[in-house]
């Protein structure tokens, strides 16, 4: 039908809009297409952040194993990233500096070392690694070597290079430490230790009942050897050691005194027993405050992971399942000296002038210790002035056990005292010509002592009782408890 005239209206409007529309878009001008768009507003920049670095690319480039001659005893190339002459270099840098530091950097390769018995333990590196994790990780290569072999020296190494070798492939792999833990590495190792001589071969008690004593041998066997017959020897092996550093003056009077002291173990037994170590009663830590009369007191104490302290705040007793082979269980620190019987020898030094050129030193060393102790391997050392025109030595009428060198290149005199029998006192008189306007008394060097005191501990730190929880009546363990004191640093001073 026909439109309504309002209807044709609105159609009318409509078209005459979109015409107009049509003729404006085709008068404007085409767009440019090459034209870029405005950028948009930026947010404000954020801290510029460091690259991420990527992962170090190995961590040793070689280990040696050398003798106490130079010679490679075991040599281990992980990258192919250092000459293979490096060991001859580290040589000839321990040539060149008489003290040479354990690590050192020579054309972009670093050599971090451990000597140990006259070994050297060597790793090279061309990363930056931590010399911190080298060294703890030579030292534990040391300790896992004499587990597995008994005694570390160059004999029993090249007797058991094959198994040597066999413990450095399982402990390192393409210059990443692995493992190095003695217990972790007896499912992986298969070698068995080789003798090192008739001599030295480990003799177990024949007769039935256990004696009271054992050579100190024993505990250098190896953790793998087995008691022919009887299956396993179940020992274990407790060392007390106190090492002492002090310093005297001339006239015998202490300046510095510390004792940096360990409790060490190796454990021959079978499986993860348990083990009750108690210590004196009246062991007293002093960061506690409870020191009081006649109190055994240490300074800092650390214990081995292994050990549970639930029972040591009240009753002074360790709880550990020992780890196969050598460990530490404790270390302790004294900081001071505690009363005068903690020392154990006196030095009195008295230097005097015979003539305006010569000079007399004559020294006297004191045990101080009970009569029951005695000293072992002492040996006194002390230099003359520089400028000296050599030396006269001579020893107490009767001396027996002891001797005495002089070295003109180093001018030091050493003296040797095979055995030093407690409350006893030795004498000795050097005689030297001194040069023009030298004064003895400066020039002369420090009288420093080394000595070893079997079953002697100046701490008083003592074992009461090792108890081992018995699984069964044929379990049947036996215990071996030592104490040693040794000098660490046991110096007297002239000036």
């Amino acid at each position: 039908g026909a439109l309504q005239p309002c209807t044709l209206a609105l159609v009318t409007a409509s078209l005459c809009a979109l015409a107009q529309r049509l003729r404006a878009r085709r008068a404007a001008p085409p767009p440019d297409l090459t034209a870029r768009p405005a950028p948009c507003p930026r947010p404000p920049a954020l801290p510029s952040c460091p690259p991420a670095q990527s992962p170090a690319k190995g961590m040793l480039s070689q280990l040696f194993i050398l003798a106490p001659n130079g010679h490679t005893i075991v040599h281990k190339d992980y990258r192919g990233e250092v000459p293979k002459e490096a060991s001859e270099v580290f040589l000839r840098t321990l040539l060149e500096k008489s003290e040479s530091a354990p690590v050192f950097c020579i054309d972009g390769v670093n050599y971090l070392c451990v000597r140990k018995n006259g070994l050297f333990f060597l790793a090279t590196t061309v990363h930056n690694v931590s010399p911190a994790f080298i060294i703890e990780l030579l030292t534990q290569l040391t300790k896992v070597c004499k587990d597995y072999i008994g005694v570390l020296n160059e004999e029993s190494l090249r007797k058991n290079f094959t198994l040597i070798y066999e413990l450095v492939d399982e402990i390192m792999d393409f210059g990443y430490p692995q493992c190095a833990a003695t217990a972790e590495l007896q499912a992986f190792v298969f070698n068995e230790p080789a003798p090192v001589s008739s001599s030295t071969q480990i003799r177990l008690p024949t007769l039935k009942s256990a004696p009271k004593t054992m050579s100190s041998r024993a505990v250098h066997k190896p953790i793998a050897l087995r008691d022919a017959g009887r299956g396993e020897k179940n020992e274990i092996f407790v060392d007390v050691i106190d090492r002492i550093s002090a310093t005297f003056n001339a006239s015998g009077q202490v300046r510095t005194f510390s004792i940096d002291g360990s409790i060490q173990m190796k454990s021959y037994l079978s499986g993860s027993p348990e083990l009750h170590l108690a210590l004196n009663d009246e062991l007293v830590i002093s960061s506690s405050g409870k020191a009081g009369y006649g109190a055994i007191e240490l300074d800092h104490v650390n214990f081995h992971e292994c050990v549970q302290l639930d029972k040591f705040e009240n009753e002074r007793m360790l709880v550990l399942e020992p780890p196969h082979g050598e460990f530490v269980l404790m270390n302790f620190h004294i900081g001071s000296l505690r009363h005068e019987g903690q020392i154990p020898f006196r030095v009195t030094p008295v230097l005097s002038p015979i003539s305006d050129y010569k000079q007399e030193l004559r020294l006297q060393v004191r045990a101080e210790f009970a009569e029951k102790f005695h000293g072992a391997n002492v040996k006194v050392t002390f230099t003359v002035p520089k400028s000296s025109s050599g030396a006269t030595v001579e020893l107490a009428p009767q001396a027996k056990g002891q001797t005495w060198e002089y070295d003109d290149g180093s001018k030091t005199v050493s003296w040797h005292i095979r055995k030093f029998v407690g409350g006893a006192m030795h004498a000795i008189s050097c005689k030297f010509v001194l040069g023009m306007g030298c004064n003895a008394r400066k020039e002369m060097g420090p009288i420093s002592l080394n000595f070893e005191i079997p079953m002697y501990n100046v701490s008083q730190l003592q074992v009461q009782h090792l108890k081992i929880v018995e699984r069964n009546k044929s379990y049947n363990p036996h215990r071996w408890v030592r104490c040693l004191t040794h000098a660490d640093s046991y110096v007297c001073r002239l000036s």
